[in-house]
């Protein structure tokens, strides 16, 4: 089987699972938003955003700085997986109590008390949850880390219908979150101890030190990921209140499974580019150019159809949501700078400029702060898209400058310039067509943008088919 197969397996267990995780939680989101109306909904929305934030900086990176140091020293891998279990469980305890200070001094009023204290204890159970990621990405067991999600995600859904059917509070449904995770992390450490390895704790607090000290760029680029994809949601809580949140929400719902497609391939693909660079930087160099034009040619058709397809889907969603329509729009257009984005982490990753790549992400994060307050303070819900997008632009351009200076020293620009002149096309046919139909507008787009590459020649399929096979 070539090592292309593999990838595309094992990024489809991923993909599949997140795909059917989200429909489930489509479905959900517009059952919830019409049983608990905007401000109730954003409520929910704001709580588990808490879990997203507070668990992945909790993680410290520690994931995956482990991946990597599993790959290339299995023979220690019972001293690995100890260390890295003893480093999640430490975090997330200061991490969760940390956060239990912060909402006893905020005092909020019920349900967002319970729902935030809820959302704690689901933090403590992440550390679990991703020291079994660690290990599963390592080993390449990609089968067992999709199922579990999605089971997890599975006993949250249900739980959360049958309460809202019920007549149960929001809080009911915070505890099904819970319940979830629960059993995703039991599930997860079950078959990890039983197929992989068990965990070895005779390592000295000198080890530990060193850890933390490896980890310090994963550590920063882990947080500043999350700030910049969630400090928008923070932002417009503090602004506009929950339920402006519950309006973004249901579009930022939406859009998350395309940012899925690239860390998704970040994750599969990472393993095998580190044994490349490893063995011939020079064809690391081809691939991370090869994977720089497909990224190009697949996020503008991403972000024009899905973009053309917003009203007919947001339609779906009860009176109070209508400013998600927008929303949306300008969330999609920040895809094609994420697809790029994910070639250039990875790939500083890969070549050990994690301190770089940290660089980034951290600027990116803080553009997404001072662009929210200044926009959110200005356009609301929109606002926050609007920072989401700026803040995008500025991570691509950040990774691009960084992967060119330090390793592909050659510019991937031109490789731009027809994907876009391919999307104008795309977009005009479009727009034409939309008036008859938006899902026809869609397809008719797609149509137009694939035959436009390939009388431009975007792309050969010699080209394709090298990395393909190569991978």
């Amino acid at each position: 089987m070539t090592r292309f197969k593999t990838i595309a397996r094992y990024s489809s267990y991923l993909l599949g699972s997140r795909l059917l995780s989200r429909l489930l939680f489509t479905a959900f989101f517009i059952y919830a938003a019409s049983r608990l109306g905007p401000e109730l909904f954003g409520a929910l929305s704001f709580a588990l955003v808490t879990v997203e934030l507070l668990s992945s900086i909790g993680d410290l990176g520690i994931t995956r700085y482990a991946a990597r140091e599993l790959v290339r020293h299995w023979d220690r891998k019972e001293v690995l997986a100890g260390e890295v279990l003893f480093l999640q469980a430490l975090t997330s305890i200061v991490i969760s109590l940390g956060g239990v200070i912060i909402i006893a001094a905020y005092q909020p009023q019920s349900p967002k008390l319970q729902l935030l204290l809820l959302a704690m204890v689901a933090v403590l159970l992440s550390a679990l949850v991703n020291t079994a990621e660690a290990i599963f990405v390592a080993t390449q067991k990609f089968f067992f880390s999709a199922l579990f999600t999605f089971i997890g995600r599975l006993v949250y859904v249900s739980i959360g219908f049958i309460a809202l059917y019920l007549g149960a509070s929001v809080v009911v449904v915070m505890y099904g979150f819970v319940a979830g995770v629960t059993v995703e992390a039991v599930l997860r450490f079950t078959v990890v101890i039983r197929r992989v390895t068990t965990f070895s704790f005779r390592f000295t607090g000198a080890q530990i030190a060193r850890i933390l000290v490896a980890i310090k760029p994963f550590a920063l680029t882990a947080a500043a990921n999350i700030i910049f994809l969630r400090a928008n949601v923070v932002i417009l809580e503090m602004f506009e209140g929950d339920a402006a949140v519950g309006v973004f929400n249901i579009a930022f719902t939406i859009f998350i499974p395309f940012v899925w497609l690239p860390m998704i391939l970040q994750r599969t693909v990472f393993p095998g580019l580190t044994k490349i660079y490893a063995e011939d930087p020079g064809k690391a160099r081809i691939h991370t150019w090869q994977w720089y034009r497909l990224m190009a040619l697949a996020g503008i058709p991403i972000a024009i159809g899905v973009s053309l397809l917003a009203g007919p889907v947001l339609s779906l969603f009860p009176e109070g949501y209508e400013d998600s329509i927008p929303t949306l729009i300008i969330l999609m257009s920040s895809i094609p700078f994420m697809l790029f984005s994910s070639v250039g982490f990875n790939t500083l990753q890969v070549i050990d400029r994690e301190g770089s790549a940290a660089h980034a992400s951290g600027a990116a994060a803080a553009a997404g702060i001072v662009f929210g307050l200044v926009l959110i303070s200005l356009l609301d819900v929109i606002g926050a898209a609007l920072a989401f997008l700026a803040a995008a632009v500025v991570l691509a351009v950040y990774f691009y400058h960084l992967v060119y200076k330090h390793f592909l020293r050659k510019s991937v620009l031109p490789l731009i310039v027809k994907p876009v002149i391919a999307g104008a096309v795309m977009l005009v046919i479009g727009l034409l067509v939309w008036n008859i139909s938006t899902w026809l507008a869609a397809v008719a787009g797609l149509v137009v943008y694939v035959i436009a590459v390939f009388v431009m020649r975007a792309v050969e399929l010699k080209e394709i088919k090298m990395l393909l096979q190569s991978q």
